[in-house]
């Protein structure tokens, strides 16, 4: 028997063990962590802007920018993002380094393999092979497809941020490495939904370039390739180029809860909603839930809930609602958006810190009729 169990050592799986040790929550308490790979293969970028808060010292930031481009049909421009920074953090390197914290602690079990189920009532793990009791919280991370039916129907909405991203490096110089380009919405739109490109850059010859849809449809991945290409060769006239690196992933978008708490097991993670539905953004929002949890394990709470705003979240099913259908086309309504706003305004109002005032001016600058239509829907 174990005191902890953690399933799926993910960003919110690891980001947890590593927290618990640092607090000395496991000091004379033991961790189980199930988890089937190794994590240490670099499989996803982590991306977010912050007000360089203390904590972010402590990770293995790879690179962070001050000033960030938007490109729209006809439209251009760079914005300073002070007080903000933009950050990005390789998988490998965050997987790394999390690993690191928690080695030394002898009471902690790692063990490869996958967790196919749980019990409440009994407090137990399920892997194909063996059984596992937890006495106090099972802190569940595992993402299951057999979950997505549940996100559609009355009041909910559900759609896909998916990508495919290339590190590239190319043979002369291309790239402004103190400025990243946020969305670039010159590359065609979709019907319903939003296509934008994004870049990363290391250096003059090095960027993370990425084609990204927020969308209902998965497309085949040559299709996400064809995209790609046209957008480096076509759009920003590069032609030689090594492709160094790839990310091909989809992140989804939705206003449900994938699994709610049930008793002693906690979802953490994209399970209990720590994915910003709008956007896709989650690595601060799954630190500012781990920092919740820890709290509430040093106090003797049991809120592990996620902290959650009412009107933000109306906001969300309103946008989500209007990219799903195509009440307005997306660049569009983003272009709008960014052409009448200060990016650093809509990173506050992402991070779900504006007032009303500042809320309506944002809306103000969007399509009416599309989403008026989509907040009477939300209300029925």
């Amino acid at each position: 028997m174990y005191d902890y169990v953690i399933g799926g050592a993910g960003l919110a799986g690891l980001t947890l063990a590593w927290k618990m040790v640092e607090s000395g929550i496991l000091s004379g308490k033991t961790l189980l962590i199930i988890e089937p790979d190794n994590k240490s293969k670099n499989d996803r970028t982590w991306s977010f802007w912050n007000e360089n808060e203390p904590w972010l010292t402590q990770l293995p930031t790879l690179k962070k920018w001050n000033e960030a481009e938007i490109w729209g049909h006809n439209y251009h421009k760079i914005y300073t993002l002070n007080p903000f920074s933009y950050y990005k953090i390789e998988g490998k390197e965050f997987y790394e380094f999390a690993k690191l914290q928690i080695q030394s602690c002898p009471n902690i079990t790692w063990l490869k393999d996958s967790v196919i189920g749980e019990d409440a009532n009994s407090q137990q793990v399920f892997t194909p092979t063996h059984s596992f009791r937890f006495k106090e919280y099972f802190f569940k991370n595992y993402f299951n497809s057999s979950l997505l039916p549940s996100l559609n129907g009355k009041g909910k909405h559900f759609i896909w941020q998916h990508f495919l991203g290339w590190t590239i490096r190319t043979k002369t110089e291309q790239f402004k490495p103190d400025v990243i380009t946020y969305m670039d919405m010159r590359v065609p739109a979709i019907e319903k939904g939003l296509s934008f490109a994004y870049i990363l850059p290391t250096s003059e010859t090095e960027a993370l370039v990425e084609y990204t849809l927020f969308s209902a449809d998965l497309w085949e991945k040559n299709a996400y390739q064809k995209a790609l290409v046209n957008y480096i060769e076509q759009i920003l006239g590069i032609s030689e180029y090594k492709i160094l690196d790839e990310e091909f992933n989809k992140i989804p978008m939705t206003n449900a809860v994938f699994a709610k708490r049930e008793k002693n097991i906690i979802p953490i993670g994209t399970l209990a909603g720590t994915v910003k539905p709008s956007t896709g953004y989650s690595f601060i929002r799954n630190f500012r839930h781990v920092q919740k949890i820890i709290r509430s394990l040093l106090s003797g709470s049991d809120d592990f809930s996620i902290d959650a705003s009412l009107r933000f979240k109306f906001y969300d099913e309103v946008l989500i609602n209007v990219l799903k259908t195509g009440k307005a086309d997306g660049q569009q309504v983003f272009q709008l958006m960014y052409e009448q706003n200060d990016l650093r305004l809509l990173f506050r109002f992402l991070n779900e810190e504006t007032s009303l005032l500042q809320d309506l001016k944002i809306m103000n600058s969007v399509p009416k009729m599309p989403f008026v239509k989509a907040v009477w829907e939300e209300l029925l």
